[in-house]
């Protein structure tokens, strides 16, 4: 398993995600998640509040965020992380299979998946619990087309501007199916998934299997994966497709 950085803005936005130094009247952590979010909500609107060197920042990436995701990234003037608490942040990331070789195969069909992660903090406990990190979304998805040259079958991004809030997109391009997603997490522990307009309720399960079909259309499988962390997937998603039920989803009759 491999923690992946498809292209430059996508290393740039990460590294420029993590944790800053606490400055002059910024605020202690607030433990309550409802406060939290009106607190972010109320710095929104303060421009007093808004972190210029990170703004600038943003602009000037602009030129090189990703157009073929499903949602464009818009630059705002965005809250200093800190005012939330000096350890309110730490950092958010995303991994996958890119289908370089590093693919899975079952039933000698190539599977890739990407996911996206929270880094324990301050805001992060009731999410993380008692480990360094944790998956709060995985996407598995049956392909025929990947492309080893520019992998141009898949891209994603994942983004902390809305902190103590975090979402992710991405797709993976088949042939006839392009599977666009998104996935965020709240501090208030809501958790939710789109994909293709299907929408998903993620505490009912962090992992979706997806399965285009040879007519056009699309499967989807929900999975209550265990509480994960980034260094647990690897191995979760290989006994994941030992199991007869993702087997047979996977395989079926009139899967690509």
């Amino acid at each position: 398993m491999k923690t992946i950085y498809l292209a430059l803005p996508f290393f740039l936005l990460i590294i420029g995600c993590q944790s800053e130094p606490t400055k002059s009247g910024d605020q202690p952590p607030i433990l309550s998640s409802e406060k939290l979010q009106l607190l972010q909500l109320q710095n929104r609107d303060d421009s007093s509040t808004w972190d210029s060197a990170m703004f600038q920042s943003d602009l000037e990436l602009k030129s090189f965020y990703p157009k073929d995701l499903p949602i464009s990234m818009g630059v705002f003037p965005t809250p200093r992380y800190n005012l939330l608490g000096p350890a309110s942040f730490k950092g958010i990331g995303m991994m996958g299979l890119s289908g370089g070789g590093d693919e899975l195969r079952l039933a000698g069909k190539p599977i890739l998946y990407s996911a996206f992660y929270i880094n324990q903090s301050e805001t992060a406990k009731a999410c993380v619990g008692t480990k360094k990190d944790r998956v709060f979304f995985q996407i598995l998805v049956l392909t025929d087309s990947i492309d080893t040259v520019n992998y141009t079958h898949l891209h994603k991004l994942i983004v902390s501007r809305n902190h103590p809030d975090y979402i992710g997109e991405g797709f993976f391009q088949t042939r006839q199916n392009k599977i666009d997603y998104l996935a965020f997490h709240t501090v208030t522990q809501s958790s939710y998934a789109v994909v293709n307009l299907r929408t998903f309720d993620l505490s009912k399960g962090r992992t979706l299997l997806i399965a285009p079909m040879k007519d056009g259309s699309l499967r989807s499988l929900q999975i209550a994966s265990p509480p994960l962390s980034r260094d647990e997937l690897d191995a979760y998603t290989k006994e994941l497709l030992d199991n007869q039920k993702v087997k047979t989803f996977f395989t079926a009759n009139g899967t690509i």
